[in-house]
């Protein structure tokens, strides 16, 4: 079976698996990119646009016009910073919090199934072969 196949499957059950996870129709027309952006401010926790941009690899623009798409649905939000009013802030919606909570939970559930499959040593292997995949794609050089 070519590895196209493999991360197909993988990809099916675990799109089966959100959707058992309560993703339901209100969340259905987000965008794996979007989800990429919830997931970068819940992490950064309030970043200006800049600070969006610059984590996601993209110009201002860019960034500012997905914020925007975003807030538009009801998934984030901008302020005004409490120590500087001139600057704007980026936060999630409930909306925004509850796609990122089904997100998790989804993740966890298939991470366990993993967990389930794999032994020990096996999962030491996967561990490894992604860490080289993941550093080969950011052109770092892995040591064997």
């Amino acid at each position: 079976m070519a590895i196209s196949q493999f991360f197909e499957k993988i990809d099916r059950y675990y799109q089966k698996n959100l959707k058992e996870y309560e993703f339901s129709e209100e969340y259905s027309d987000i965008s794996f990119n979007t989800f990429l952006y919830l997931r970068k401010i819940n992490s950064l926790g309030n970043p200006t646009m800049s600070e969006l941009a610059k984590a996601m690899e993209v110009s201002k623009p860019s960034a500012s016009n997905m914020v925007s798409k975003m807030t538009e649905k009801g998934l984030a939000e901008t302020g005004a910073s409490p120590k500087d009013g001139r600057v704007c802030l980026l936060g999630l919606t409930d909306k925004g919090k509850k796609v990122i909570e089904i997100e998790n939970g989804a993740d966890m559930k298939f991470f366990e199934k993993i967990r389930e499959i794999l032994d020990e040593e096996e999962l030491e292997v996967l561990e490894r072969i992604f860490e080289k995949i993941a550093a080969g794609l950011e052109g770092e050089k892995h040591d064997r």
